[in-house]
């Protein structure tokens, strides 16, 4: 328990191994994800079961994320060849060499309309003559067939959902798996689309994240922020939309956004980039990783580096050791994040215990964290927003509640059955204060600012803040 910021880290060729699963789950790991742009359904299916039992076998809470595809654009050889080298002035004529996974893509294109290939390695021109239009190259090198297309300022009426997403989601919901990220949101429409599409399945409703990497999104942020559970800055596909200059500026705001509407937030792509390859990141990539953090995200993802990079379980270490290190800082210094604008009773009370640990610091009281008892994991996500400099130890007597909050910045979650219904007398809080000072080693006489309701059992019932000494 050294650090507060969670990780994701995408399951890939490199960490399928049930013993690296385990390795990266003690480094820090705190959600695996599984990203349906790579690999067939079946084989998701086999690595969420993997994931499991190796949470269960470590007796550790561990989330679990699908990665929808969404509409994504793909650039395709017609010819039966895997790469083309490319040379600036090179025109490739579409529907004769190449032709875009979606046939409407070609008919809204424009003369001299920039087209994005590959994450932006590679820059085309339209150019339309004779009754064809072309796609000429201002790039030199080796495009290989089925690369991703962005064509920058342009909104094309694509479905939210591809096939394989569906198949996707119906994964999601018989392994019930904790959260699902859909990319290239536009607007609260597509939010919606997904929603309906898991409520026709009858069965688990996991939590919804919406990916911003479109200038659509990011228009559209307040209402898509409203209609999702939590938010990604997907900060690859933004890049190229709006530009890489931008990307700092638009990651803060909607890490803003989000702690001010009381949703989770999760900053990915790049973090620690050269460990694909090399043993050590770059300073640049620390600094990133440390920024998200004083950003104010929740979470901090690892794509590639943790999928098929050479390094996976270092790379996990580097952000374990840098979140660990700049997080007590915070606490050294009392820097404060945005405060959720909320009014609603459960974010008064969270309000006040926060106000709370920021006088006992002050005083140098020792204090060990915030017990929470919670039906339904939303006092301990609300606390979370306010960013305390110290563990939420959040009870909770469902364990998919406890696996929903795996990915809450600061919180523990465990399972422990209080009763139903009652009165909360002082003899079982005393047991489930027994319980987490042992289960993380409390010290004797540290403090812990406890937030629960009256009665057992009660849905949004939290009413007391107290000071117990352990």
């Amino acid at each position: 328990m050294n650090k507060l910021t969670k990780i994701i880290a995408t399951i890939g060729p490199a960490t399928e191994d049930e013993k690296i699963i385990e390795k990266l789950i003690l480094e820090g790991v705190n959600v695996f994800r599984f990203n349906l742009k790579h690999n067939t359904i079946s084989w998701h299916n086999q690595m969420i079961e993997k994931v499991n039992k190796v949470a269960q076998k470590l007796n550790k809470h561990i989330g679990t994320l699908i990665d929808l595809q969404g509409p994504e654009i793909r650039l395709q050889f017609l010819k039966n060849q895997e790469k083309i080298i490319l040379k600036p002035g090179q025109k490739l004529v579409i529907d004769e060499e190449i032709k875009f996974s979606h046939n409407q893509i070609k008919e809204k294109l424009v003369e001299n309309q920039k087209v994005l290939v590959d994450d932006g390695y590679f820059v085309f021109k339209v150019i339309k003559e004779k009754g064809k239009i072309y796609l000429q190259s201002k790039s030199e090198g080796v495009l290989k067939d089925r690369k991703t297309v962005t064509i920058p300022g342009v909104d094309f009426e694509l479905s939210s959902l591809v096939d394989k997403d569906l198949e996707g989601i119906k994964l999601a919901v018989f392994n019930e798996v904790d959260f699902v990220a859909l990319s290239y949101v536009r607007s609260k429409k597509d939010i919606d689309d997904l929603k309906k599409e898991i409520k026709k399945h009858n069965k688990f409703i996991p939590k919804i994240i919406a990916k911003i990497e479109t200038k659509k999104a990011i228009d559209n942020l307040d209402e898509i922020i409203e209609a999702s559970d939590g938010v990604m800055v997907a900060r690859g596909d933004m890049a190229i939309e709006v530009a890489r200059e931008v990307v700092p500026y638009f990651q803060k705001k909607i890490i803003k956004k989000a702690l001010e509407a009381g949703k989770f937030v999760i900053t990915a792509t790049q973090m620690l980039e050269s460990m694909i390859n090399n043993p050590a990141p770059t300073r640049a990539e620390v600094s990133d990783v440390a920024n998200a953090f004083y950003d104010g995200t929740d979470t901090v993802m690892l794509s590639a580096e943790s999928a098929s990079g050479k390094y996976p379980v270092e790379a996990v270490k580097i952000m374990t050791k840098t979140l660990a290190f700049n997080e007590k800082v915070l606490i050294e210094e009392d820097k404060e994040f945005f405060q959720p604008k909320q009014t609603d009773w459960t974010t008064i009370i969270c309000k006040s215990a926060y106000k709370m640990y920021q006088y006992l610091k002050n005083i140098n009281e020792d204090l060990a964290g915030f017990l929470v008892l919670t039906e339904t994991g939303r006092t301990a996500a609300v606390l979370s927003r306010f960013h305390p400099g110290l563990p939420i130890f959040a009870i909770t007597q469902d364990k998919k509640i406890a696996d929903f909050l795996t990915i809450g910045f600061g919180i523990y979650p465990s399972v422990f059955k209080f009763g139903k219904n009652g009165f909360l007398d002082r003899q079982v809080l005393e047991k489930i204060i027994d319980f987490i000072s042992k289960k993380y080693q409390l010290k004797k006489n540290q403090k812990l600012i406890v937030l629960h309701g009256d009665y057992k059992g009660k849905i949004g019932g939290t009413s007391t803040v107290r000071l117990v000494k352990i």
